[in-house]
């Protein structure tokens, strides 16, 4: 018997091919005319819903019936077929799942989760305010598109909540007669094809993102796409070894798109191959270019900038470092990549903090995720950096990896059929999506009012004054009955902040990268009565911090700030873990003048710091910190496209040579 090819064997969107003078235009529109970033509001009360709404009150008392939802689903794939899915074709499917959802989870979506959906399909994203249940309209949403005959992955900011959701909703997925699967970085690689098969997968953006690099840089990889592939694949069987990881990027759903799609795009992801790469940067090589920069000085021989983790050497620098050369061989006789490697080891020096950008573990040097809090095991800095600091820490360096494939997020989305996502904090983030991705942000009208509440801020002359100050806070606080939420920046300040709460005898639970394997737990008891939690990013983004009776009339949860970041978003992520669907709560922000957003821009900061505080107080000072906060945002967004105005050269560099991964 002739078995068909499949009639798509790896559905992908051809990239644009976005030149510089493309990304100029969408830069100059996008400013000329901010409007055609943001879409009009949607609340609840709209037609859809209301069209929603009437179809799951006709099925609500009615059994479950497969061959009503096989017919409406198959309707559904004929309307997707043709372009956008009119309201007549998703409510009737649309209403089968909400109906599953309620039977098999207890949860119906609200009018407002149901809005969101409709945005999902549009190819938007849609911005909810935080505890409106993304989580839900994720799973929701991803199930509707799987019964639209697509292939859906549901991207999350790691792999802890990826796992939780494919727990939590497979029920659902199982009661529609759909395929589920987890992907995290323990799923073993020659069960991952089996896995990609499933109707859904849940994952974090990097095991997908890499799994597409092993498929485009492996054996597997082919370079005919389309009727060309599909005719010599007619009737061939398939070679052994030779199936790709994936099944192609039909369409995803980004959950906290802002964090994914903006901020982990500032670097490139890189394949790496398992031999050591040739170019001469052996052990002895680090270790002659690690003792020369010890001999450096500051402001002598180089001055850096710990806001942009950059070190410039001076003419000073150079000479001595020639000089500390002399009668070298290899590359340190080279002066460009001896001054290069010398930057990176002052860097490694000087810039990065353990603690703050990583931890020292069994395995070696894990970079901390500054976004997130969260420890990033898998990625290494390139160039040497990363080798520098193991000999910085005492620690062998490992071997500088050949480079199979490099991708960066910028040109990894837009290669998917259908793009969506959902977030709390997307407006402020409207005009990079546009201009990169093209997607559109729609603000989502909350279910409920806002009542969380919003403390003066206060801002202290030093950092131990600080923790004092928190520490005093957070024990009026517990002694009301309220559970407290204590926000910290870094591993550091997490410390620093239990250190001064062990000095009042107070008990509390610490959630950062040391303790990640306790998170779940940490995170179920943080909103019982005068829990008192210490946490780095990791209780932001997509955590939900459930309230009992006792706490709710106590207040709600408290969240203090300690310190604000370089990114506004994650400061509005962590207030977000209070006053959530209509719940009581309070923010406090307690800030001091030596937080790092201050350090890290210089003296002149601190300077600029210093007499805001005197001349207008803890508001004025607060004021000047957003001056800052701001100007390192637009820092970190000029980055990002510089990284694209790069990835676009290498593409016309390596145009003649096949794919660019």
């Amino acid at each position: 018997m002739v078995t068909l090819p499949e009639i798509e064997t790896y559905p992908e969107r051809k990239p644009d091919g976005l030149t510089d003078r493309d990304a100029l235009v969408l830069a100059v529109l996008s400013r000329l005319d901010p409007r055609r970033l943001l879409r009009r509001p949607w609340g609840g009360d709209t037609a859809f819903v209301r069209a929603v709404r009437a179809e799951i009150a006709a099925i609500a008392d009615l059994p479950a019936d497969p061959v009503r939802l096989r017919d409406r689903a198959l309707c559904l794939r004929r309307r997707a077929r043709r372009g956008r899915v009119a309201d007549a074709a998703l409510a009737p499917v649309l209403a089968e799942v909400c109906v599953a959802a309620g039977r098999v989870l207890g949860k119906m979506p609200y009018d407002v989760q149901i809005v969101v959906i409709r945005c999902l399909f549009d190819g938007e994203i849609a911005e909810m305010g935080t505890g409106e249940g993304k989580s839900l309209t994720a799973a929701v949403g991803a199930a509707t598109l799987a019964l639209a005959g697509r292939r859906v992955h549901v991207m999350t900011v790691n792999d802890y909540l990826a796992a939780r959701d494919a727990e939590t909703f497979g029920p659902l997925f199982a009661a529609l007669g759909l395929g589920v699967a987890c992907i995290t970085d323990d799923t073993p690689p020659e069960g991952r094809n089996t896995l990609y098969r499933r109707d859904v997968v849940f994952s974090a953006a990097k095991n997908i993102l890499f799994d597409y690099l092993r498929d485009q840089t492996g054996p597997q990889a082919g370079t005919l796409r389309g009727l060309g592939r599909k005719l010599l694949a007619f009737g061939r069987p398939r070679a052994q070894g030779g199936a790709p990881i994936l099944q192609g990027l039909d369409a995803v759903i980004v959950d906290e798109a802002d964090s994914v799609l903006i901020d982990q795009a500032a670097t490139p992801f890189i394949l790496s191959a398992g031999e050591a790469s040739l170019g001469g940067l052996d052990e002895p090589t680090l270790r002659e270019m690690l003792g020369l920069a010890r001999g450096l000085v500051e402001g002598r021989d180089f001055r850096k900038s710990e806001a942009r983790h950059r070190v410039m050497l001076t003419d000073a620098g150079r000479a001595r470092l020639a000089d500390g050369a002399q009668g070298a061989r290899g590359l340190v006789a080279v002066a460009p990549v001896r001054e290069h490697l010398a930057g990176q080891a002052l860097v490694a020096l000087h810039i990065l903090r353990r603690g703050r950008d990583y931890l020292v573990t069994d395995q070696g040097i894990a970079i901390i995720d500054e976004s997130t809090g969260r420890l990033m095991p898998d990625r290494q800095w390139s160039e040497g950096l990363h080798q520098f600091l193991e000999l910085k820490e005492g620690l062998d360096p490992g071997e500088i990896r050949t480079t199979l494939g490099r991708i960066t997020f910028q040109r990894f989305f837009p290669r998917y059929r259908h793009l969506c996502g959902m977030t709390g904090t997307a407006r402020a983030a409207a005009r990079e999506l546009w201009e990169i991705y093209g997607l559109r942000v729609r603000r989502i009208l909350p279910r409920r009012p806002d009542i969380r509440c919003l403390t003066p801020v206060r801002v202290l002359p030093s950092a131990a004054r600080k923790w004092c100050v928190v520490a005093d806070l957070a024990a009026r606080l517990a002694a009301t009955g309220a559970p407290v939420l204590i926000g910290t920046r870094t591993l550091g300040a997490s410390q620093d902040c239990a250190r001064a709460l062990d000095d009042v005898g107070l008990a509390y639970q610490v959630l950062s990268a040391e303790h990640a394997a306790d998170e779940a737990g940490i995170i179920a008891g943080a909103g019982r009565v005068s829990r008192i939690t210490v946490a780095t990013n990791m209780a932001g983004r997509g955590t939900d911090i459930m309230l009992d009776d006792k706490a709710r009339a106590a207040g709600g949860l408290q969240v203090i700030l300690t310190e604000l970041h370089g990114n506004s978003r994650i400061d509005r992520q962590l207030a977000g873990r209070c006053g959530r669907q209509g719940d009581p709560g309070t923010v406090h922000r307690i800030l001091s003048l030596d937080d790092d957003l201050i350090r890290d821009e210089g003296p002149w900061a601190m300077t600029l710091a210093r007499l805001a505080l005197v001349l207008g107080g803890a508001g004025g000072c607060h004021l000047a910190m957003r001056a800052l906060q701001a100007l390192q945002s637009r820092r970190a967004e000029r980055a990002r496209a510089n990284l694209a105005r790069q990835e676009r050269l290498r593409e016309r560099q390596l145009a003649l040579s096949g794919r660019l991964e």
